[in-house]
């Protein structure tokens, strides 16, 4: 046997459901007005977040450029070591070279100086011999000055003038072959 069948009222079924939908509106709407603030500070945390974000994106971006700008000085600063230990290196090659020259200088010096002493000695020994050679060409002077004085007097002399024709003679004999 067959139970008997009621009659389904889709109305008030439908009305149930209606109630049902109301009530769970109204509860999502309760929670909606409670989430709304927890809602609007979770975006303005967010906003915040991403301003944060941005923030240190560009703080990022800017640290990436400060750090390949240090980067850039640094090998900059290497090849400018570099450049200054070549030139340190060639400078000490030259201040070497240029010491042994100085010591060879003052080598040369010594030796010069030592010349000087000896070429000094020998001056003054030649200023003695040539103030012995003065004094011997003034006594020179002194006789021959006398010498020509006896002689002028000589030939001034009467004796010598009355003897010239003998003189004159003898100088004849003597160019005769």
């Amino acid at each position: 046997m067959s139970a008997p069948t009621q009659p389904v009222d889709h109305q008030q079924l439908l009305r149930q459901q209606l109630i049902l939908a109301q009530a769970r509106i109204l509860d999502l709407e309760d929670l909606r007005d409670e989430l709304q603030p927890r809602i609007a500070t979770l975006e303005s945390l967010l906003r915040e977040a991403q301003q944060l974000a941005d923030t240190k994106a560009e703080q990022a971006d800017h640290l990436e450029r400060a750090r390949a700008d240090l980067q850039a000085q640094y090998e900059h600063m290497r090849h400018m070591q570099h450049v200054t230990n070549t030139a340190l290196e060639g400078t000490r090659a030259q201040l070497a070279a240029a010491s042994e020259s100085i010591a060879r200088l003052e080598q040369a010096q010594s030796g010069l100086l030592l010349q000087l002493g000896h070429t000094h000695d020998e001056l003054g020994h030649a200023h003695e011999h040539i103030r012995g050679l003065r004094a011997d060409a003034a006594a020179l002077t002194a006789r021959v000055s006398k010498l020509d004085a006896e002689r002028r007097a000589m030939q001034n002399s009467r004796s010598w003038r009355w003897t010239a024709w003998l003189r004159g003679l003898e100088r004849a004999l003597a160019r005769r072959p």
